[in-house]
């Protein structure tokens, strides 16, 4: 009897000769020699650590710093926040009306060309086309100084050591000449000037200026400084008031990232310069 053949096997058989061949590559599983070096030395370092012997270790005291502020620092807050207080809540009730007396103060001429050097400048570099900008290349220098630099260093710190430890008994003794205390004769005409100069200002017939419109400016802050200010405040006062028992424990975990093969060959490559 002829034994049937389910038609799925067929299937897989004519698909098995459809297939192409291929060949099997086999590639290397053990390290490169540069990940057996970097092992081998991070073996090296462990066995090192481990073995290390404490009685070499030199005994050292620690010294203690509070970390708290002082009395002064603290006076000093305290009274800012008191004066913060009585600012907020001062009754506006107590206030009493003053009058404001304008004063025109005229700019002299050499504040006012000053102001216009500045406008000056200030619309240069506003309306300045980055276009006009020249391409430069950063040269990289070491900042390690040279020889010169360090020899005269050494120098000045000698000379330095000279001056503190200087015997004042091999010093002689010498007499003090007076000279006349009078002012030169230059000092004396730039006096002059300075007063001639005074008098014209004290006598200065105020007629001859011409009269200027004077424009008010408030000095308040504006809204949005107030509003950033206000929750400057409530963040400060939620941080001093902020509770320790709300934190939730967290632990921490440690990963140790061995260096790749580039920060090696830049280590490597720094060691050699």
């Amino acid at each position: 009897m002829a034994t049937k053949v389910a038609p799925e096997l067929l299937k897989d058989v004519r698909a098995e000769h459809q297939l192409t061949h291929v060949k099997t590559e086999e590639k290397n599983p053990l390290p490169s020699a540069e990940a057996i070096a970097q092992e081998k030395t991070e073996e090296e370092l462990k066995s090192g650590i481990e073995q290390f012997d404490k009685d070499k270790l030199k005994h050292q005291e620690t010294e203690e710093k509070n970390p708290l502020p002082d009395q002064d620092a603290i006076a000093i807050e305290k009274r800012e926040k008191e004066v913060k207080e009585g600012i907020e809540n001062f009754p506006r009730c107590k206030l009493r009306r003053a009058n404001t007396e304008e004063k025109i103060s005229l700019p002299s001429s050499e504040v006012i060309q000053q102001e216009k050097r500045e406008v000056n400048i200030r619309k240069s570099l506003t309306e300045f086309e980055k276009g006009n900008l020249k391409h430069v290349q950063t040269e990289e220098k070491n900042p390690l100084p040279d020889a010169s630099v360090i020899v005269k260093e050494k120098k000045e710190n000698e000379f330095r050591l000279s001056i503190t430890e200087f015997d004042k008994a091999q010093l002689a003794p010498t007499e003090t000449q007076e000279k006349n205390p009078l002012p030169p004769v230059e000092v004396i005409g730039q006096e002059k000037q300075e007063v001639e100069f005074r008098s014209e200002i004290s006598e200065f017939d105020k007629s001859q200026l011409s009269h200027t419109e004077t424009k008010e400016k408030n000095p308040l802050p504006p809204p949005e400084a107030i509003e950033l200010e206000k929750q400057l405040e409530e963040h400060k006062k939620g941080i001093e008031n902020f509770k320790k028992d709300d934190l939730k424990h967290a632990e921490t975990e440690v990963r140790a990232r061995l260096p790749s093969k580039e920060d090696i060959a830049l280590e490597k490559a720094s060691g050699d310069k």
